[in-house]
């Protein structure tokens, strides 16, 4: 996908109301010449403001807002039939939800808030919307922004962080999996691209929004030296969602590494489809890591209890 030569394309914002997402929405609006974006968020009001900032941006582009609260899967599911109802292809699926929580809060369907946001709600988005990804014209891309390269160990028996919680261990267990769930996905549907990304440390609320005002103030200037402006993030989410370095596992054609242009997947395969990327869009892999989760059939066991969440949470049918 070269979205930069492209005049169109639909694009789907998950926690799109702040800092990243909203960077990245914006971003884009001034690159494409007649982008239509859908924001999906909880905050009516920030949304709102962020479609005329959006109309400011680009009058010849189209917006909308859908109140959505992410955390709760049915509400993903009545999210995705709205965009559904509206949009035959999907070109970009742009994911950021998610806060830094210190303790487990367990929503009413059973599963950990944050560990939702991180990794079961991005799932359930793309769950949803693989078909319209599929019938886009060009080959359409997956962007989860968390934590690529943070992956450690995990055990299938704790996937959904029921057993054992901890900040440090929901951390792990969201990159690991999410990383997980992009190589398998690129394999089962090798016209899309999947990608997960670390942001770095990018000036956001998200600090004060996690611990308050006055602690996130002071972890927000301790870090200052060392971060990049929500701008910079948006406009670097931006190129990483346009470079046709990232292809999809079935567009690779027959790259090599000596082509440069090409990035290696989360496989070790030039092109392969899954990529796991620092925020400057180079390639962040443990290589060793993933090919031990690899022999050990974790992808598939990984997506397997994924779908047995949902058919627990969304019946059968899901």
């Amino acid at each position: 996908m070269d979205c930069q030569r492209r005049p169109k394309l639909v694009a789907v914002f998950v926690g799109g109301t702040s800092g990243i997402g909203e960077a990245t929405a914006k971003a884009l609006a001034k690159t494409i010449e007649s982008p239509r974006i859908y924001i999906v968020g909880r905050n009516e009001c920030a949304g709102s403001r962020i479609l005329q900032d959006l109309d400011r941006l680009n009058p010849s582009g189209t917006s909308e807002f859908i109140q959505c609260d992410v955390s709760l899967l049915r509400e993903v599911d009545a999210a995705c039939q709205e965009i559904r109802k509206k949009e035959r292809t999907l070109d970009l699926l742009f994911m950021t939800p998610g806060h830094l929580a210190t303790r487990k809060n367990d929503t009413v369907e059973g599963l950990d808030n944050n560990h939702v946001l991180r990794y079961y709600a991005r799932m359930r988005f793309i769950h949803n919307l693989l078909p319209r990804l599929a019938a886009a014209q060009s080959p359409a891309r997956v962007i989860s922004v968390l934590a690529a390269g943070k992956e450690g160990d995990i055990d299938e028996s704790n996937f959904d962080l029921q057993v054992s919680f901890s900040f440090g261990t929901a951390m792990t267990y969201g990159a690991t999996m999410t990383s997980l769930a992009m190589e398998y996905l690129a394999t089962q549907h090798p016209s899309i691209s999947f990608i997960h990304v670390f942001p770095g440390v990018v000036r956001t609320p998200l600090m004060t929004a996690s611990f308050g005002y006055l602690l996130g103030s002071v972890m927000g200037l301790a870090t200052r030296l060392m971060s990049i402006s929500q701008q910079e993030s948006g406009e670097r989410n931006v190129s990483i969602a346009t470079s046709a370095a990232y292809p999809p596992a079935g567009r690779s054609g027959n790259a090599s590494i000596d082509d440069g242009a090409i990035a290696v997947a989360s496989t070790g395969k030039i092109g392969g489809g899954s990529y796991l990327l620092n925020y400057d869009g180079k390639d962040v892999t443990n290589q060793t890591l993933m090919k031990n989760y690899r022999d050990r059939d974790y992808p598939t066991k990984l997506w397997d209890h994924t779908l047995d969440i949902f058919r627990r949470i969304l019946g059968p049918n899901a």
